[in-house]
């Protein structure tokens, strides 16, 4: 950019120089302007080089002051204490053997049953007689035992035992957890050109 604004530079004072040729040769000089009245110059003008220095700016820009991190870090398992409640003997039946139940009951029995017999007798008299003489039946008692109820099984029922016991549980496994720390940014201020400086002729004031 210098280089192009010297290059129009260049080309301006020629422009100029070839201009102020019929003043200088109407006697008029760049020199002279400054000391003689525009009149003297013979009609001709005269330029002074002016100089722009170029205008600068402040601007907020952006920039990273750390970039983006990821970390792992191992989670180790978790575990907890549980109280659970457990059969510690199961239910059981016990089997009871009831014996036969008897009792002693008396009853009446033929001992002899009725009978009839001749029997031969002398009466008073001396005399032999003969009478058929009827023997009623005999009955005695006698005792015997007789089953009331037969033998028989009858079971005991033991309920259940129930105690309580404690465990350790994983409640959950092992594992990686990846963070991620964003980026950490920050604003600075840079100074830049916002117009470059230029040269050129301007009129001069005689």
């Amino acid at each position: 950019m210098m280089f192009r604004l010297l290059s129009l530079s260049a080309l301006a004072t020629t422009a100029l120089v070839g201009l102020g040729a019929p003043a200088m040769a109407g006697g008029c000089y760049a020199s002279s302007c400054y000391r003689a009245p525009v009149s003297n110059c013979g009609g001709g003008s005269c330029y002074k080089l002016v100089a722009k220095p170029p205008v600068y700016g402040t601007v907020d820009e952006s920039y990273v002051v750390r970039p983006e991190r990821t970390f792992s870090r191992v989670v180790p398992a978790q575990y907890e204490t549980v109280t659970e409640k457990v059969m510690v003997q199961p239910e059981r039946r016990i089997a009871r053997h009831i014996p036969a139940q008897y009792r002693t009951v008396s009853e009446k029995v033929l001992i002899s049953p009725a009978t009839r017999r001749w029997e031969v007798s002398r009466d008073a008299y001396g005399q032999t007689t003969g009478c058929w003489v009827d023997v009623p039946a005999q009955y005695g008692y006698q005792q015997r035992t007789v089953q009331v109820s037969p033998a028989s099984v009858d079971y005991d029922v033991v309920p259940a035992v129930y105690g309580e016991r404690s465990r350790r549980v994983m409640v959950s496994a092992t594992r990686v957890v990846h963070e991620t720390v964003p980026a950490e940014y920050a604003t600075r201020q840079r100074q830049v050109m916002v117009s470059p400086g230029s040269q050129y002729w301007a009129r001069s004031g005689y």
